[in-house]
């Protein structure tokens, strides 16, 4: 038979819980911190290296000693494609949208605007909201939408 003071004392003396057994917590760890301060100290170095590459005339780099280095057009190159990818990746996303919900046919008429709950809202009249909710249609209303 065991005491009570043996089972506080093997409570005491167990390791702390590894990190996959703690609560989850909706904040990040701190360890994805330290990462993310990594990550942005290392792009700050590197556009220091792309700017100074870009910058500095080639017969100063060879006599720097700086012999392997591509050639400036990739400068250019680098620093238009990621401005185009940002606005195709905005393009191809409204155009997705575009397809997903067929157009803005949701902003034809104002009074058919729903709120969270589903019921249809009256108007945007102060008045409306004393008077009593009336009855859901049972009556569904078939629109085309029209398309970006």
């Amino acid at each position: 038979m065991t005491s009570p003071t043996s089972s506080t004392e093997t409570l005491k003396n167990r390791n702390p819980p590894l990190p996959s057994e703690e609560v989850h917590l909706p904040g990040p760890h701190p360890a994805r911190g330290i990462y993310g301060f990594a990550l942005y100290i290392v792009s700050w170095c590197l556009l220091i290296i792309y700017l100074i590459w870009a910058i500095t005339p080639v017969p100063i780099l060879y006599r720097l000693g700086i012999t392997y280095i591509p050639s400036k057009l990739w400068a250019i190159a680098i620093g238009i494609f990621f401005p185009s990818a940002a606005c195709l990746y905005v393009t191809v996303i409204f155009l997705i949208n575009c397809w997903n919900f067929r157009g803005y046919s949701i902003f034809d008429n104002i009074q058919d605007v729903t709120h969270d709950f589903g019921e249809r809202s009256k108007s945007n009249s102060i008045d409306s909201i004393n008077d009593k909710p009336e009855k859901k249609s049972t009556e569904k209303k078939t629109r085309k939408a029209k398309k970006c």
